[in-house]
């Protein structure tokens, strides 16, 4: 356990020191040690000073489940600048924009995205790891391989990972090689990682689940297998890596273990001990399924907005109940927490507030974005002293136990004809009737007027809609009833594994004005 490290470029080191022969990554494309790592990041990082790269410096990162992503994040790490992590599954013009928007002058990448890159406005920008510019291959045998010596502090900025939230204006959330290493930290303390692990990285480097597997994995001095995006598609697939290499923590969004128990496959795995997921609500039925078809490992409901990493869990250790909401639990260590009305004063026990984050691990604040920054951090005196919370939008409670409930997004909350809608408290009301296998809840314009609309993957058949809204009318106020149910094969999912509600309201809008 690399417990020494001050910033998040030293933890390579240690591993390369203790176990140089250690695998760090693999994946379908081939597999890298910790000595490997260390001499090739510290190549990277000489190339990079060489051309001109200082501290506080944004490099874009642009590769999609590849190893090749390690040595670019810690090679960019040991020169104190600031890695950037793309999406290649964005348009050129978000990228474009994401690059004006951090004054991005070189980009790191690999081949299969050279048709992407070529489409990105690349006049002013360098190109490493493509025959664009200068390949790995090239880098590797030119430059040097020495430790670099340079002033990097904990509070220096690390990484920015853009997300569009649920508004889809782009931000970029920076964190520091102090909060960085405060999450790899907590996360290995708190799931008792060790050299034997082997983390399963299903999460792509702009998606914030990925730093389990890129830091903690490090701190731990264990592996990280990074799937490939066909085995995120074939599942079978996927099953058999987690067996023949070994697995023992996979992370991931709700979709990919409900897709699994849906396929019902097998997942009685021997290795895997721990299952986490987070991103978004697990429905009951299938998170007991899940519970079910593997029994050996222990089920963590991870929760923690990308602005503060983790910062609440809570284990599973029974069948949840179907008409209750599993708790995001308690907060980890080195994290406070404050459940606020809508004038800024705590609501009592039992009542709704929005939940407000102040952690280790917390961003340092949004990239060139101070109109959001100022609506986001909330100054709190505490014993005299100032402290500083995240605002994370979230509307939780505290149950008799003392545990957080997730309640929904303040901004999935609308309004129709004067009442007020919470559409995730509608969806969890439709996950409860037999003849819905999953659903999605949104507004469309009719005219000038919003309708509420349901997206429906049916369980058998054809979806009866007129039963439907009948049963709905009994559990809901008939101003919560959708007024149009959309029947779909599956839900359309962001890059991150989400729910894609924009897109549904894109689809469907046309057939309802």
């Amino acid at each position: 356990m690399n417990s020494q490290a001050k910033i998040l470029s030293e933890l390579i080191l240690s591993g390369a020191i203790k176990t140089p022969d250690k695998i760090a990554f693999k994946s379908l494309d081939g597999q890298i040690t910790y000595r490997e790592l260390e001499e090739k990041s510290n190549r990277l990082a000489n190339w990079l000073v060489v051309n001109h790269v200082k501290k506080g410096d944004r490099i874009g990162i642009l590769i999609e489940k590849n190893i090749y992503t390690a040595y670019a994040i810690y090679g960019i790490l040991k020169t104190g600048g600031v890695l950037v992590a793309l999406d290649p599954n964005q348009t050129s013009e978000n990228l474009n924009a994401i690059i004006a928007d951090c004054d991005i002058q070189i980009i790191i990448s690999v081949p299969a995205h050279q048709r992407l890159l070529n489409q990105i406005n690349h006049q002013e920008l360098r190109i490493l790891g493509t025959e664009q510019g200068i390949t790995w291959e090239e880098l590797f045998e030119v430059a040097g391989v020495s430790s670099l010596d340079l002033d990097i502090q904990p509070s220096d900025f690390a990484y920015i990972l853009y997300t569009s939230g649920s508004t889809g204006q782009p931000k970029g959330i920076v964190h520091t090689h102090a909060s960085g290493l405060a999450y790899a930290r907590q996360s290995v303390e708190l799931y008792e990682v060790s050299g034997d692990d082997v983390i399963g990285n299903v999460a792509s480097l702009h998606f914030d689940q990925s730093t389990f597997g890129y830091f903690s994995a490090i701190y731990a001095g264990c592996t990280t297998y990074v799937f490939s995006t066909s085995e995120l598609v074939m599942l079978g697939s996927f099953c058999e890596a987690v067996r023949s290499n070994s697995i023992s923590i996979l992370y991931s969004v709700p979709s990919l273990f409900v897709s699994l128990v849906q396929g019902d496959f097998d997942l009685d795995f021997p290795s895997v001990r721990w299952i986490k997921y987070g991103g978004e609500s697990f429905p009951a039925a299938k998170l007991n399924k899940l519970k079910f078809k593997a029994p050996k490992a222990y089920l963590s409901n991870v929760y923690g907005p990308a602005e503060v990493n983790q910062c609440t869990y809570f284990t599973i250790t029974k069948p949840v109940e179907l008409d209750k909401e599993v708790p995001i639990g308690q907060v980890w260590e080195n994290t406070n927490y404050l459940i606020l009305d809508a004038d800024n004063q705590p609501v009592a026990k039992g009542e709704q507030g929005e939940l407000l984050i102040h952690s280790t691990t917390m961003m340092s604040g949004y990239w060139n974005n101070e109109e959001l920054n100022s609506k986001s951090f909330y100054r709190n005196f505490e014993s005299g002293i100032e402290v500083t919370y995240y605002r994370t939008g979230d509307f939780v409670y505290l149950n008799e136990n003392d545990e957080l409930v997730f309640v929904g997004r303040m901004d999935r909350q609308v309004k129709i004809s004067g009442y007020r809608i919470d559409l995730g408290a509608i969806e969890q009301v439709l996950l409860k009737c037999l003849e819905v296998t999953d659903v999605a809840v949104f507004t469309s314009k009719a005219g000038d007027m919003k309708e509420l609309c349901a997206a429906i993957v049916p369980k058998n058949g054809k979806l009866d809609r007129d039963n439907l809204r009948k049963k709905l009318l009994k559990l809901l106020p008939r101003t919560s009833v959708p007024k149009h149910f959309f029947e779909v094969h599956s839900l359309p999912q962001s890059t991150n594994g989400k729910v894609h509600y924009q897109k549904l309201e894109k689809q469907f809008s046309t057939e309802i004005s």
